[in-house]
């Protein structure tokens, strides 16, 4: 049970002249940590160089006191879910998990009482004998978590883990993590879907481009989320400021394409009625509102 299992320092990760990860520092916290970005975040990297299939350009990587990509024996306590599901094709489900849970030292009476046990949970078990080139992208995914999950790790690296599942394995995947975390396991959750965020009472760090431009938790970002919403109104032709102060909304003017546009900051949506009321008083031709996805524009913006 180590607090801070990963411990990340100025890292740097460069594809040639590309810059993935840009001055990352970051240590993990028991239980569920969140990494929150869109596509091209660096997030899928950011999991290769702590599981050490990656060198870090600079920086340093600590995970349980070693060096990842200088010491291979830190893998046996760690485990990697990526986006490729990682498995050979033309062997059985049964044959990857023996061959994958052998690395391990594992048995094979104890490959398959782990493996059956999670597999009966996510409905497939009926797949164990068939080869995985026969099998749909989420039921690989499936198999691929319950191979992850073969050395019990203490830090288990999730990319994307619900990605190509149905809405009830995806929440039976998020239970289990919130479950698992509990034994004084770290875990990185990598996701780029909001709503999976919401599941979760967890440290949460957003990635974006290369960097981390926000590190806090969820409750935190939802509670600040739900003081402060905001909502994009375009209109025919430009307003005076005089008439967008009258509403009573702290507001920003912007220009979108050729269309004047204004985002008001309110309390709730609820407000928009009112807002919209206000301004068609003062005849302001409005041409259409965009409700803005709070959590959506922190990522984009960063803060």
């Amino acid at each position: 049970m180590i607090h801070n299992a990963i411990v990340i320092e100025g890292l740097y990760k460069k594809f040639g002249t590309t810059v993935a990860l840009n001055n990352i520092s970051f240590k993990s916290v028991e239980g569920v940590n969140i990494i929150l970005g869109p596509n091209g975040a660096g997030k899928s990297t950011f999991l290769r160089c702590i599981m050490g299939l990656y060198k870090p350009s600079s920086g340093s990587i600590s995970v349980l006191g070693k060096r990842p990509y200088f010491d291979d024996s830190v893998r046996e306590k760690i485990a990697l879910l990526s986006d490729n599901y990682a498995m050979y094709d033309f062997l059985t489900v049964k044959q990857n998990l023996k061959f994958f849970g052998s690395l391990y030292h594992l048995k094979d009476k104890e490959i398959y009482k782990k493996s059956l046990a999670i597999l009966k949970d996510m409905d497939a078990v009926k797949f164990f004998d068939r080869k995985v080139v026969e099998l749909s992208r989420g039921t690989k995914q499936k198999i691929a978590f319950c191979r992850a999950m073969l050395n019990e790790p203490d830090i288990l690296l999730l990319d994307e883990p619900t990605a190509f599942l149905d809405a009830s394995s995806s929440e039976w995947i998020r239970n289990f993590v919130i479950n698992y975390s509990k034994g004084g396991k770290t875990v990185l959750f990598v996701t780029q879907k909001l709503d999976e965020v919401s599941r979760f009472n967890a440290r949460l760090v957003i990635l974006r481009e290369g960097s981390i431009v926000e590190d806090t938790t969820t409750y935190n970002i939802y509670n600040d989320i739900m003081k402060s919403s905001s909502v994009l109104i375009r209109f025919a032709k430009p307003v005076s400021t005089s008439i967008l102060k009258l509403t009573g909304y702290k507001f920003e003017a912007m220009e979108v394409g050729s269309v004047s546009s204004v985002k008001f900051f309110i309390d709730s949506y609820a407000d928009v009625n009112k807002l919209v009321l206000k301004l068609i008083k003062k005849k302001a031709f409005i041409l259409g509102i965009d409700y803005i996805e709070p959590l959506v524009e922190r990522i984009s913006k960063g803060g």
